[in-house]
């Protein structure tokens, strides 16, 4: 059923629901604030009154669900079970699409708006507002690592932990992204005040330890794919020396990322029959920076296609 209802979800996701956005995770922030207000009243010390709160967050939606699941299993041939688990899966699942996300930002790009391409990633990807790019390659190479990064946390590690754990893995995960990106966006609010700036950081330190744990398996298992996807001996190679790294203070976007640049070594084409042979240097690097995020676009999907059949695979022979 786990392949079926991963199936179902993409044919939503990419037919009828490309174009919009599906859900709003406010809900989630709301309920975070009311959690945070509960253990405020139950403690009010700083450390127990967190630990309290992020229990709570855990807790009160996967025992809901747990509850959920308990109540529809076995009713109507499994029908009710399998909407639950769509229903947790679209929750999961990115707002746009990435093809969308590119096509987007790639629009604003070819027309040398660097402002609108700015604003783009401050809307879409939450770009710090403290993050200096000083130039247009910084720029590119910034969008380009957040979506082959935004891809993997909201595809693929939820694809992953959806086959062994189900929509309570797939619940966790969700929570535990949204809570570090609640809490980076408490932190640079909260920089005044050094007390609660250090609970912060702690707080962040905690959860991302959190995320690396969930993202361990599934980024080896989508770098290998990138070898087969893309160039085998570059990218390979570049896995062999980092596969069992357990230092989690190295960024797994930074990381995903240079798998996957190593996996488009020699396979971006230079050569640009789009561009006039006389534009200047400053219009064909622009082009060039279009290819690659074509490509890496390309690789994603390509890497997309493998995992399902593998999944496939594992369905009908596990």
């Amino acid at each position: 059923m786990k392949f079926l209802v991963i199936l179902i979800c993409l044919i939503i996701n990419y037919l009828w629901l490309k174009d919009f956005d599906r859900f709003d995770d406010s809900w989630f922030f709301r309920f975070r604030c009311q959690m945070a207000d509960l253990s405020t009243k139950i403690s009010r010390h700083p450390s127990a009154r967190w630990v309290l709160g992020a229990g709570f967050t855990y807790l009160i939606p996967l025992f809901a669900l747990g509850i959920i699941l308990y109540l529809v299993a076995g009713q109507f041939y499994g029908l009710p079970t399998m909407l639950v688990h769509i229903l947790v899966l679209l929750v999961a699942f990115d707002r746009i699409q990435p093809g969308k996300l590119a096509r987007e930002f790639l629009e604003k790009w070819k027309a040398g708006d660097i402002e609108a391409c700015m604003l783009y990633l401050k809307q879409e990807l939450a770009m710090p507002e403290d993050l200096k790019i000083d130039d247009e390659e910084a720029l590119s190479d910034y969008f380009s690592k957040q979506l082959v990064y935004r891809s993997f946390e909201k595809m693929f590690v939820m694809f992953f932990w959806y086959i062994f754990s189900g929509p309570i893995g797939i619940l966790f995960c969700y929570i535990s992204y949204q809570l570090r990106d609640l809490q980076i966006e408490s932190t640079a609010r909260r920089q005044a005040d050094e007390r609660e700036y250090g609970q912060q950081e702690a707080e962040i330190k905690l959860t991302t330890n959190v995320i690396w744990l969930l993202e361990w398996v599934p980024m080896r298992l989508l770098a290998i794919t990138f070898s087969l996807t893309g160039n085998f001996v570059h990218c390979f190679e570049n896995l062999k020396k980092s596969f069992w790294s357990a230092r989690a203070e190295i960024s797994s976007a930074d990381l995903l990322y240079g798998y996957a640049s190593c996996a488009l070594f020699g396979m971006v084409d230079p050569d640009m029959p789009e561009a006039d042979e006389e534009a200047n240097p400053k219009t064909r690097e622009r082009l060039q920076r279009v290819i690659r995020i074509q490509a890496l676009l390309a690789l994603l999907e390509r890497s997309q296609a493998v995992w399902l059949i593998l999944l496939a695979m594992f369905t009908v022979y596990a």
